[in-house]
């Protein structure tokens, strides 16, 4: 009888840890919002809910589209937006950190990715109504190839870059080739002065009076 009280006794304390471990592991569960690549803090989540940015939008650091990158830069701009308005009339939740503009950044992309790529191109398309259309994937928008200037494939930021620092177009330009023609004697000046020395150096000659027909009277 000891001994089977024992074992009770050992089977309690074994199962108290298996019970605590997994509890924590719940609780993280719920605070956070976990993706395939990065996961949102308890302070972010409540930051981006406030400015009531779509899940969608949010940071994952997973690999985007040119286009993903372009609306998740919109909505990053919506939400910059909307957090002045909340300032000013005052309706951000009480007790949540005021994010700065570094801070709503963080929810919508990386730091090198804005810096590397984001800065570089989005807010240099303001001269480019047709490439924002394209890369909303507008309806309306132009042909692939007329638009960048190449034929159509995946485009990644490099190509945007180099797009936006060529002022709209991928296409290479040809080199103007200049025609130089070669003077012609006659309109030298060279051969106008010689020509016209030697006709100044020949002495016109006078017609020679006929002596046919002369007669003298005696």
């Amino acid at each position: 009888m000891p001994a089977a009280s024992s074992t009770n006794l050992d089977t309690s304390v074994a199962d108290a840890p298996s019970t605590s471990i997994s509890t924590p592991a719940a609780s993280s569960a719920t605070t956070s919002v976990q993706s395939k690549g990065l996961t949102l803090t308890v302070e972010q989540t409540a930051q981006a809910d406030a400015l009531r940015i779509p899940v969608e939008m949010r940071r994952t650091g997973l690999p985007l589209s040119l286009q993903q990158n372009y609306r998740r830069y919109v909505a990053y701009i919506d939400a910059l937006a909307k957090f002045k308005s909340m300032q000013k009339n005052g309706s951000w939740p009480d007790g949540l950190k005021k994010p700065s503009n570094f801070d709503i950044q963080r929810l919508f992309i990386g730091k090198s990715t804005w810096h590397d790529s984001w800065s570089k191109t989005f807010p240099h398309l303001n001269n480019h109504p047709d490439m924002k259309k394209w890369l909303m994937e507008d309806e309306d928008c132009c042909d692939t190839a007329e638009l960048w200037g190449c034929p159509e494939r995946t485009f990644n930021f490099q190509d945007l870059i180099a797009w936006v620092q060529k002022g709209g177009s991928l296409k290479k330009r040809k080199k103007a080739v200049a025609v130089v023609k070669a003077p012609t004697p006659s309109t030298s000046k060279g051969g106008a002065k010689a020509s016209s020395s030697k006709k100044s150096t020949v002495p016109s000659k006078k017609p020679a009076a006929s002596k046919t027909g002369v007669s003298k009277r005696k």
